[in-house]
């Protein structure tokens, strides 16, 4: 079953252009194992981000963004069951 989760939090500091570079290095690569897609927001101090994928595999990477030290204040927006995926090409 495909879901999709869009969430929210607050970085526990102001992101570097470095400490951005190797979250999206870190997330293309384990992502793509865990057949997870999905879409990365950020603006200074805010990550908005859409995931998507079987259901165990989302809650999974869920159940690690709440405890990863870089995030705080995480909040999910919207948990649904889907039919297909709209960001199969992240």
């Amino acid at each position: 079953m495909l879901v999709r989760c869009l969430y929210a939090s607050r970085a526990a500091s102001v992101p570097t252009p470095a400490s951005l570079d190797s979250i999206m290095e870190q997330s293309r690569r384990n992502n793509a194992a865990r057949g997870l897609t999905g879409l990365l927001c950020h603006t200074h101090d805010v990550y908005v981000q859409v995931l998507e994928g079987g259901r165990d595999a989302v809650c999974a990477l869920l159940a690690k963004l709440f405890e990863d030290p870089r995030h705080k204040g995480v909040t999910i927006l919207l948990f649904e069951e889907i039919s297909e995926r709209q960001f199969g090409n992240w």
